[in-house]
């Protein structure tokens, strides 16, 4: 068991305690432990219900068939009525996945370490700002990397700070590789810009001294990366780092071919000489809208935008094949970081008991959280149909009202205030109970 390993343990006892005329009434124990390795992508849930000692047989295990004289491959003080078969937190198809896009990650790492300084060097001997250009990008790739790296490292380590993981990590360290790469990206566009007014304005040419030993260099690491590209493309939609790495290596393909093209014709003649820092605006400008496109689609998900019509429509079908008494009513499913939220209400027959309502929900639940693309889902049953959203913020947007965060009319402002400093007198303290002991 490894060190970062968090157990969580809690359980609810029935009252043993028996009136002399009541029935005796079965005592049992349900103990709910969730386990989490902070290496795992996935969570281990073990559920066991079992009789607490003393407790005693009713009709109702007689019919499930535990507990009676038959069953003794337990003590009698201990007879099992569930108990969840152990599965392994992280599946054999899940541990392939985070093998390969480990392999991505320090794959691409180490060639864009080798590249960068392959480009350094071609730069010192070519003064090419197309080149400077290509170095940039690769020395902000190891940049975006290690944040990416640092990223994913936090996400998937369990803090009691966020209670819910923190999996938005993901999203927020793309967000932090675009501003990275658009910053280096200007000053080499600045760079390139001078170069353009000296040989314009002063008649100052930049040097430029294009030999084989830079296509060879430029052209292997081109090579490199179209490998590192499609191997990082195939695992996009598995991970938002993926797809920024791919995008990396998609930028270096981009830059190293404009490098190579724009060193060759300006090296021809000095009358052409301003293809090179024209070249480098140009790969720079290229690099800084396919980054804008990323990290437009990263805000989305942060802000939380909609899922696919498509993605909600199978989860209306799984919904509607869930049970023959269970009723879609709404289906809403929007980004939290780089997976979806799903909130999922439901009409049940107002005939049902708690627990049979709690146990279809439940079920429903975890049907919805098999999708991967799910982070949670939230199932709300009601008996009847609403003639308005539930929610506050989405109710006060349809009713165009100025505060969004208006409680419902119902409540009378009786919660206004609650947390406003305003001193309310709790019940214990209604009732003359503070801390355990009577004022």
């Amino acid at each position: 068991m490894a060190d970062d390993d968090i157990f969580l343990t809690t359980s609810a006892q029935a009252d043993q305690n028996e009136t002399p005329t009541s029935i005796p009434k079965p005592v049992y124990k349900k103990t709910y432990s969730w386990a989490h390795n902070s290496n795992d992508a996935n969570w281990a849930a073990y559920i066991t219900i079992a009789r607490a000692p003393g407790g005693r047989q009713s009709e109702e295990d007689m019919e499930r068939g535990v507990g009676t004289p038959h069953d003794s491959s337990r003590p009698q003080e201990e007879q099992p009525l569930l108990e969840a078969t152990v599965q392994p937190a992280e599946t054999r198809e899940h541990k392939r996945l985070r093998a390969r896009m480990s392999l991505a990650m320090w794959t691409s790492l180490v060639a864009n370490v080798l590249l960068l300084a392959a480009k350094i060097v071609a730069y010192m001997l070519s003064h090419s700002s197309a080149i400077l250009a290509s170095a940039a990008d690769s020395f902000v790739d190891i940049a975006s990397q290690v944040v990416i790296a640092i990223a994913e490292k936090y996400m998937r380590s369990a803090d009691p700070r966020y209670p819910v993981g923190r999996s938005r990590l993901e999203t927020v360290g793309v967000v932090a590789c675009a501003v990275i790469m658009t910053i280096a990206t200007i000053e080499v566009i600045q760079s390139a810009a001078m170069d353009l007014f000296n040989g314009f304005a002063k008649g100052q040419l930049p040097e430029l001294d294009m030999t084989i030993l830079m296509y060879i260099i430029l052209g292997s690491a081109t090579g490199i990366k179209i490998v590192l590209f499609i191997y990082c493309y195939a695992l996009k939609n598995q991970s938002d780092s993926m797809l920024a790495l791919a995008e990396d290596h998609r930028n270096d393909i981009v830059s190293n071919l404009g490098a190579i093209a724009f060193g060759a014709i300006a090296s021809t003649s000095q009358k052409v000489w301003w293809f090179d820092p024209v070249g480098a605006i140009l790969i720079s400008i290229y690099i800084i809208w396919s980054w804008m496109c990323i990290l437009k689609g990263q805000v989305d998900k942060i802000v939380g935008k909609g899922a696919p019509t498509e993605f909600i429509e199978q989860l209306e079908d799984m919904v509607n094949m869930h049970h023959d008494r269970v009723e879609v009513d709404v289906i809403r499913a929007y980004h939290f970081g780089a997976r979806f939220i799903v909130e999922v209400e439901v009409i049940m027959p107002a005939t049902w008991n708690v627990k049979e309502s709690h146990d279809v929900a439940l079920q429903l639940q975890h049907k919805v959280e098999g999708f991967d693309e799910v982070e949670r889902a939230f199932v709300h049953v009601d008996y009847e149909r609403r003639e308005e959203p539930e929610h506050k913020v989405e109710r006060n947007l349809l009713q165009n009202k100025d505060n969004l965060f208006e409680a419902h009319s119902s409540l009378s402002g009786s919660l206004h205030g609650a947390f406003s400093g305003e001193e309310k007198e709790s019940p214990r303290e209604q009732n003359g109970t503070v801390n355990g002991s009577t004022t």
